[in-house]
Parts: C-alpha cells; sequence; structure tokens
C-alpha cells in the first residue's frame, strides 16, 4: 500500500502534464535520435542479414554458427570494458549537461576506465584462447572478432547519447557499415573465407570508433585528462551495482549461443543464431535504439522531480506494450517465409525457435521501461540488480537443462522463461516499494497524449 508521502506525491503527479519535459522540441530531438540511432542497429544487425543469403550458402550452418559463437565469446570482453560506465555517463550528464567541469571528469574517468578493462580482457583473452583447445582450434576468428573490443574503447556513443546529438555519427556509422557488409561479397568465396564476415565487422567498428571521438571532441568541447587513482577508484566503486546488473543480464541472454557451442554443436548454434536475428532486430528498434534515446529524456524529467519521471514513464507504458504486442504477433506469423527466404531449406529448424523468441520484445519492452527507466532513475541500483541475478541464475539453470535435452528449442524456451520472470519481477518490486507504473486511466491519457505529439512530429 502507497505511504502517505508516496499517495501525497503521485496526486501531484495526476495534476502536471508531461507537456513540459516532452515538448516540441523534446519531441522533435527524440524522433531525430530514435532515427539515428535505428540506423547504427540497423548496420549492426540487418546489413550483416543482408548479406547471409550469400554467405550461408557458401558457407553453411556451421561455419555460420562457429562465426556467431565468435562473436557470443568476444561479448564477455565486451561487457568487462563497457563495465556500466556508459549507462552511469549518461545518466549523469543528461541531468547536468552544462556543468563543463563535471561533463570533462565523466569523460575522462569513462575513456580511462575502458582502456584499463581492455588491457585486462586482452590479458585474460590471450591466455584461455590460447590454452583452451576448443578455443584454440579457431584463434585466428576469434582474434578477428577481438579487434572491435578496440573500437568499444573509443566510440563514446553515450556521450552523444546523453547530449541528444545522434544524427551524424549515426550517418557515418549506416555509410561505413555498408561498404564494410557489401565486402564479403568480394571476400568470401570459399567455405574457409567465412572468418572475413567478423574481420569485416570488426574494422568497421574501430574505424568508426576513430572518427566518432574525434567528432565528439571538437562537437562537444570536451577535454581529457588522465584521471587520478582517487577519481577512478570512485568511479569503479560507484559503477559497480550496474556493471554485475549487465553482467546478469548478458549471463542469461547472450550466453545461449555460447553454451549451444560449449553443450552442443556448432550445427545447433547455427540454427539458434538464424532463428534469433530477426527477433534481435526488431526488438533493437524498442529495446535498444528507442530506449536509448528515450533514456536521456526519463533521467532529465527524475532530474527535475520524482513526479514528473513517474508521469512520462506511465504515459508510455501502454504505447509501448501495444507496439510490442505488434512486433511479437508480426514475428510468429511471417516465421516461415521469412527463415527460407533468407536462410533457405536447409534452416527450416529455425522457423520454431524464431516464433518462440517472438515473445521475447513484449518481455523485453516492458522490463527495460520498468527496470531501466523507472528502476535506475530512481536509483534502485541494488534491486535492479538482485532481480537480473535471480533472472540469470534461472536462466542458466533452464539452459544447462533444456540444452542437453532439447538443443535450439531448449536454448530458445530458457531465454523467453528468464526475461519474463525478469519483467514481472521489477514489476512487483515497483507496486511494493509503493510506484505504481501501470494505471488504467494512463491509457486513454497515453493515446490523447501520442495523438497530439505525432501529429506535432509529422507536421
Amino acid at each position: 500500500m502507497l505511504s502517505k508521502d508516496a499517495a501525497a506525491m503521485d496526486a501531484v503527479a495526476e495534476t502536471e502534464e508531461p507537456s513540459a519535459t516532452l515538448s516540441k522540441p523534446v519531441m522533435k530531438r527524440f524522433a531525430i535520435n530514435v532515427a539515428s540511432l535505428f540506423s547504427v542497429h540497423v548496420a549492426n544487425m540487418l546489413l550483416p542479414l543482408l548479406t547471409v543469403p550469400y554467405i550461408v550458402r557458401i558457407i553453411g550452418p556451421e561455419r555460420l554458427g562457429l562465426l556467431n559463437f565468435s562473436q557470443a565469446y568476444i561479448a564477455y570482453f565486451t561487457l568487462i570494458i563497457n563495465y556500466g560506465f556508459e549507462m552511469a555517463a549518461v545518466r549523469t550528464i543528461a541531468a547536468n549537461r552544462n556543468d563543463k567541469e563535471l561533463v570533462n571528469r565523466t569523460f575522462s574517468e569513462v575513456l580511462a576506465g575502458k582502456a584499463l578493462l581492455w588491457g585486462l580482457s586482452t590479458i585474460i583473452f590471450a591466455a584461455v584462447t590460447w590454452f583452451a583447445p576448443e578455443f584454440r582450434a579457431h584463434l585466428w576468428l576469434h582474434i578477428c572478432t577481438y579487434i572491435s573490443c578496440i573500437g568499444i574503447v573509443l566510440f563514446p556513443i553515450w556521450l552523444y547519447q546523453a547530449m541528444e546529438d545522434l544524427g551524424r555519427v549515426a550517418m557515418f556509422n549506416l555509410i561505413v557499415k555498408v561498404l564494410f557488409s557489401l565486402s564479403v561479397f568480394v571476400f568470401i568465396r570459399q567455405p574457409d573465407d567465412y572468418i572475413y564476415q567478423n574481420l569485416s565487422l570488426s574494422i568497421a567498428q574501430l574505424l568508426i570508433s576513430v572518427v566518432a571521438l574525434r567528432m565528439a571532441i571538437k562537437r562537444f568541447k570536451v577535454t581529457f585528462s588522465w584521471p587520478s587513482v582517487e577519481q577512478l577508484t570512485k568511479r569503479f566503486r560507484d559503477d559497480s551495482t550496474l556493471f554485475f546488473s549487465a553482467l546478469m543480464i548478458t549471463l542469461y541472454a547472450s550466453s545461449s549461443v555460447f553454451l549451444l557451442g560449449l553443450l552442443s554443436n556448432a550445427y545447433n548454434v547455427g540454427i539458434f543464431s538464424a532463428g534469433t536475428r530477426l527477433e534481435s532486430i526488431s526488438r533493437s528498434f524498442v529495446s535498444l535504439a528507442l530506449n536509448q534515446a528515450f533514456f536521456p529524456i526519463v533521467a532529465s524529467a527524475f532530474g527535475q522531480s520524482r513526479e514528473q519521471g513517474l508521469r512520462v514513464v506511465r504515459t508510455t507504458f501502454f504505447p509501448l506494450l501495444i507496439f510490442m504486442l505488434v512486433v511479437s504477433i508480426t514475428l510468429w506469423s511471417i516465421a516461415p517465409v521469412f527463415i527460407t527466404l533468407f536462410y533457405g531449406k536447409q534452416f527450416q529448424d529455425a522457423v520454431q525457435v524464431l516464433q518462440i523468441v517472438a515473445l521475447l520484445p513484449i518481455c523485453i519492452g516492458v522490463s527495460n521501461l520498468l527496470g531501466m527507466h523507472t528502476m535506475l532513475n530512481l536509483r534502485m541500483d541494488r534491486a535492479f540488480f538482485a532481480i537480473t541475478a535471480i533472472g540469470s541464475v534461472i536462466g542458466l539453470g533452464l539452459n544447462a537443462l533444456f540444452i542437453q535435452r532439447f538443443g535450439y528449442i531448449g536454448a530458445a524456451w530458457a531465454w523467453v522463461s528468464a526475461e519474463a520472470y525478469i519483467a514481472i519481477a521489477m514489476y512487483g518490486y515497483l507496486r511494493y516499494k509503493g510506484v505504481q507504473v501501470i494505471k488504467r486511466e494512463s491509457l486513454q491519457e497515453a493515446v490523447a497524449f501520442g495523438r497530439e505529439r505525432f501529429s506535432i512530429l509529422f507536421k
């Protein structure tokens, strides 16, 4: 039950309009940033997909599985390098853009922290890849994939995100990724050429990162100075909860491919990867592009007041839920046609995988709004970590159990089950703390508000 203070604040929130936070200029900037971020994810996910019909007919399901297994392996090092810096930096800078000293300090601490963690990751990568026979067997493939980690250190998309200025870097990202994605038609001519797929993506990521960093320094007039040991220690300590939360999310969301490679075979990895690719692209529009563009707006609203932030979240909930429901139904319906068209008849087993993971957009869209936008902005970092940690344990346990019995089908159901638990647990925790995000009366208001804002955008 809500406390008197919480009830009073909710009553105030009911009388406030979100128009101050979601004004015409903000919504137009938001639309530009959504389109820009979506182009980044199109480049990262859709462009490789456009080359799939050509590639898979040369390399086959097994080598496609090796490519995706290598990407899943390197994802753990990407996680270490990011550490949670980016989410914390966006949250800090978005609420304090005019504080030049704070922006410069955050910029320096994040780059320095990432550089140090890249050094640590490189040592771990070299040791594991060389001394583990199953990794050493594909040494050059993993090296080609790991090159992208240098780009992860340098790519300041978090700064562009916090400043709500993503257009230029997104356009450059799109052009470069198009060129490098098309290069596979030149370099992949026989099955053993498959490693060039990951190599081209890594080089593209590195090039984009260097140019984007130079543009950010010039555009936002930020300066880098190596932080003190005390500053770095504080940064690592303050962002540790977000890091462990991201670690838990990665363990259950990205480990399916990795565990399939360890507990099963490359064919199962290839089928699972083919079945989940379209879902990942579809979900990226909301769970990645839309969330990243929307997060600074919500952070700014919470910076004004708790009530204003919750008002924005409530206004967003029902439109998000309806949109993700449409996405899920569409994915389930087109699965047979899509798999046959893009992958060929040898990937027919991937149809069932895609129809299972079609449930993910709903689960992840809701959990992102409740967790990333609400819990993190309310500084419920520890509770966020605890829920994702339990979800990770559930996901890993179900993966270990289901993969050995059901292969790629078991991995798909394990992923969906973990995400469903997290969405339900986050809703339950917020209600327990007296934060009511979902209200029936918000539906009618969201429809009216959305109609008004869409009319503004299209004008």
